[in-house]
């Protein structure tokens, strides 16, 4: 989601979405200041993080004593109040945050936002509905929508295909994805138009994010 850089990130908010990218960031080795308004939810991070502090993002001069201005890249997971999430995003804009990460509640939040400055808007539960919704579909054990428009998926390969080579398959003409590697012994390996598949093979599967969805339905 956040690239990793050398330079701290600056998180506000840590509710389910905030805390979990906080730690997910702290495992990678990451450097963050968490920002918090409720003192129990602070207690219970302490020390968990780089450093967690209480204070009201949505006030600019508790922002500024907190050295807010120095942070390169900041994420508002505040998703209580879109209130409180607009007045913090206009708050780091003030300030000159170069990039902005928010989560949104609604779209039209989102676009309140993205007006404000944020150049990265997410939406945690829509975005989670539609990956299950791929899922449930068809035979993918897993999806990933890597960049917009543009998806990776995990597909269990089907009796139809299997025993064909992809050159026989031409899954690429057929279909508009490209079959990237096969599971071979627990290790996903490249192929070549001679490789044959085999039946409940995983797959790892790429293109544009309806022809991804597609495939795995028609097949």
């Amino acid at each position: 989601m956040v690239k990793h850089s050398d330079s701290p990130v600056l998180v506000i908010g840590l509710g389910r979405f905030g805390s979990a990218l906080a730690e997910e960031l702290t495992e990678s080795g990451q450097d963050l200041m968490a920002v918090e308004a409720d003192r129990a939810i602070v207690q219970r991070y302490m020390g968990e993080f780089t450093s967690v502090v209480q204070a009201d993002a949505t006030d600019i001069a508790a922002l500024e004593q907190l050295g807010a201005a120095q942070f390169k890249t900041a994420v508002v997971g505040i998703g209580t109040s879109i209130e409180n999430s607009v007045l913090t995003v206009a708050n780091l804009v003030d300030l000159g945050v170069e990039t902005i990460w928010a989560k949104a509640i609604t779209r039209v939040h989102g676009e309140i936002l993205t007006r404000l400055g944020a150049a990265n808007v997410i939406f945690p539960e829509q975005d989670a509905g539609e990956r299950t919704a791929h899922l449930l579909a068809g035979t993918m054990r897993n999806f990933t929508e890597f960049s917009p428009g543009y998806a990776l998926a995990n597909i269990s390969t089907p009796k139809a295909l299997a025993g064909k080579t992809m050159q026989t398959l031409r899954i690429k003409d057929r279909y508009g994805v490209t079959i990237v590697a096969l599971e071979h012994d627990e290790e996903f390996q490249s192929v070549d138009p001679h490789t044959e598949l085999r039946e409940g093979q995983n797959m790892i599967v790429a293109g544009p994010t309806e022809r991804v969805d597609n495939f795995a339905k028609r097949i």
